[in-house]
């Protein structure tokens, strides 16, 4: 069972034991989706898929040391988007957000290609149609502006940023992923 306190937001949650982390994990195996393919898909990395999870068999009321970002994308996967909003995406056009970034902006990691400068300018900043500011982005997911920003700039923003940023805008985050699999993946309900 995951405690409510971990689906929230930033300024109200609180990290998830090591047992909440493998049960998201766990739950994303039961449809096919083991460490090596959700790196694959997601850029995370296997160790720490690991880590943020370890030893939850022993103990696992441990607290674990996965970042709320990394959470809230865990969460997004298992069926929990948007936690870091009470469950809502932002009200935005999301056609007028595809419409900004070229098709391979919307692939798994393999085949994504990281959006431009110019590109993420139309959607991210000061009076755009979308209202994303890059401190509005820093405060909601606990990242650093500077570092966002040089990141937009250079073209080396994460992966799970990237997606987080799509999945408040709206995107199904899990359907775009992890399209491997009939219907969708639920937290709440027991995979058949």
């Amino acid at each position: 069972m995951i405690r409510d306190v971990t689906l929230a937001p930033a300024n109200q949650w609180k990290k998830p034991f090591v047992s909440e982390v493998a049960e998201i994990i766990n739950r994303l195996k039961e449809y096919g989706y083991d460490g090596a393919t959700l790196a694959r898909l997601t850029g995370l990395q296997e160790k720490k898929l690991s880590a943020w999870m370890s030893r939850y068999k022993r103990e696992p009321e441990n607290m674990s040391d996965i970042p709320y970002p990394c959470w809230c994308f865990l969460a997004a996967l298992a069926g929990r988007p948007n936690i870091q909003n009470n469950g809502q995406p932002l009200e935005v056009d999301a056609r007028k957000v595809m419409r900004a970034f070229k098709p391979t902006a919307f692939k798994s990691k393999s085949a994504f290609e990281m959006p431009t400068e110019k590109e993420f300018k139309r959607v991210i900043g000061d009076n755009t149609f979308t209202g994303i500011t890059i401190e509005s982005l820093c405060e909601t997911f606990q990242w650093k502006p500077a570092q966002l920003a040089e990141s937009m700039t250079k073209g080396t923003l994460p992966f799970l940023n990237w997606c987080l940023i799509l999945m408040l805008c709206g995107f199904n985050v899990q359907k775009m992923l992890l399209n491997e699999h009939e219907g969708e993946i639920s937290l709440d309900e027991q995979a058949s």
